[in-house]
């Protein structure tokens, strides 16, 4: 079953109604290493190829969603809700942020002042019934929200900004949001009356779907991307603040999905493609790629991006029959940790995304579950993957005055060819922790020989287990 349609023709499966609780649905997912991962459904609206949740990152570590909500039988929106994933990895409970308007898909930021500001498109109720952009703001993260105000200006309030799907971020104090209507892109720069904002798409890549967003975390300026259907199509990406730069298309097979990502701290936005849907790079706007790898029975159908810890980025992509393969580059961005294989359970795959800014990766899939042969609602689903080590283990003996005194193990563990300091380094009963190098040594005793196994964990990772020979 094909996962997406094109823009104009986008089709939103399984839109249906929400309530204040959560579905209480968890799916099994294989890993390496042990892992498993369980899935829970963060929302039980329909899906599609491009985004339907507003997302962001607040400093005590929580992540928040907002997205749309439905009543009855009908599958016209009518409010938005909340929910948030704590920094444990714990999904909080579905919050009612607005009842009783038919909504486009919102975007969230986090304003200065630790406010969270949901924006959105939408005609008001009877009787004022006032088309434009709009706003609801939460001054206790996400526990409850102000009634609306209009936020846009005069002119994306007259581009009929009321049908717009929006994503947002923030450039120092700036707060700016993206305009998806009727093929085309506007950016603006604030909020209210008379702020600036500027057409991104023209005649040569308009008509645009699955718009996306992110910020360079060094220069702040924002990065938006699209795919066009414009002339010969293909999937773009551009600077469109503080100013409008050139659109670049990225290279590999067009996708309905493009899921764009900055670095937490360093310069970069990136997104990943594919050339012939099995081999995934990574590429950074404002030139150059990596290679980042493939994993034996997974297609890259769906393709996605996230932000990471220290500079680091996250890449997923999959399809119904492989499932997910996620790995997550090093500090550096030039390559990347062992291939993890994820599994959802999805019959039908629409798009991958999530953060990783605390350092596993909250992982949110858009997809028709099916568990037991039996199909489920579409909905987004959550899961941790945690990033994994890699290691190396060498032996030497030890003597004094030509006898044996003791086994020397020396242990140097990586992630993605980075030195983890701090790692517990355990083999033959005795234990150590590794240096800023990223190197533990042990001493075992002259008797120890033959093969040993060596244990490796880290906070936030999966542990990891070597084989040294004595």
């Amino acid at each position: 079953m094909r996962f997406g349609v094109r823009f104009g023709a986008v089709s939103r499966v399984g839109l249906g109604a929400t309530g204040a609780v959560l579905l209480a649905l968890s799916v099994s997912g294989a890993a390496p290493a042990g892992q498993t991962i369980a899935f829970k459904r963060v929302i039980s609206l329909g899906v599609g190829t491009f985004p339907i949740y507003g997302m962001v990152r607040t400093s005590n570590g929580t992540l928040h969603l907002v997205f749309q909500t439905t009543t009855g039988k009908s599958s016209a929106p009518s409010g938005l809700a909340t929910t948030s994933v704590g920094a444990s990895g714990a999904v909080g409970p579905q919050t009612a942020a607005l009842k009783g308007w038919g909504t486009s898909i919102p975007g969230l930021v986090a304003l200065p002042n630790g406010n969270l500001q949901a924006v959105f498109g939408a005609v008001s109720p009877k009787p004022d019934q006032i088309s434009g952009l709009w706003g609801i703001t939460s001054t206790n993260g996400g526990a409850s929200w102000s009634a609306p105000v209009e936020v846009g200006n005069q002119s994306t309030d007259e581009d009929h900004s009321y049908g717009a799907n929006v994503t947002g971020q923030v450039s120092g104090s700036m707060p700016m949001f993206t305009l998806s209507v009727a093929g085309g892109i506007v950016v603006q720069k604030g909020l209210g009356k008379g702020v600036a904002d500027a057409r991104l798409t023209d005649s040569s890549d308009d008509f645009a779907g699955d718009v996306d967003s992110a910020l360079d975390a060094t220069s702040k300026e924002m990065v938006v991307s699209w795919q066009s259907l414009a002339h010969q199509g293909g999937d773009f990406i551009r600077g469109a603040a503080p100013a409008l730069q050139k659109a670049v298309r990225i290279p590999g097979r067009t996708m309905n999905e493009v899921v764009i990502s900055g670095r937490d701290s360093g310069p970069g936005v990136f997104a990943a493609y594919s050339t012939d849907g099995t081999h995934v790079r990574l590429f950074r706007y404002g030139g150059g790629s990596v290679a980042v790898g493939s994993l034996t029975g997974v297609t890259a159908k769906a393709i996605g991006t996230a932000t990471g810890i220290d500079g680091r980025i996250w890449v997923m992509w999959g399809d119904e029959n492989g499932g997910l393969a996620v790995t997550r580059s090093n500090k550096a961005v030039t390559q990347f940790e062992p291939i993890q294989q994820v599994n959802p359970h999805a019959f039908s795959l629409y798009r991958i995304g999530g953060d990783g800014r605390l350092g596993p990766l909250d992982l949110l899939v858009e997809e028709i579950p099916v568990i037991n042969n039996k199909t489920l609602p579409a909905g987004t689903f959550y899961g941790r993957v945690l990033p994994e080590l890699s290691g190396t283990a060498s032996s030497a003996t030890l003597t004094q005055k030509g006898k044996t005194v003791g086994q020397k193990l020396t242990v140097h563990v990586t992630d993605a060819g980075d030195a983890v300091a701090a790692a517990t380094v355990s083999a033959g009963g005795k234990t150590a922790k590794t240096g800023g190098n990223g190197v533990a040594t042990l001493t075992l005793p002259a008797s120890a020989n033959g093969t040993v196994t060596v244990s490796v964990t880290a906070p936030t990772y999966q542990p990891l287990s070597l084989s040294a020979t004595l």
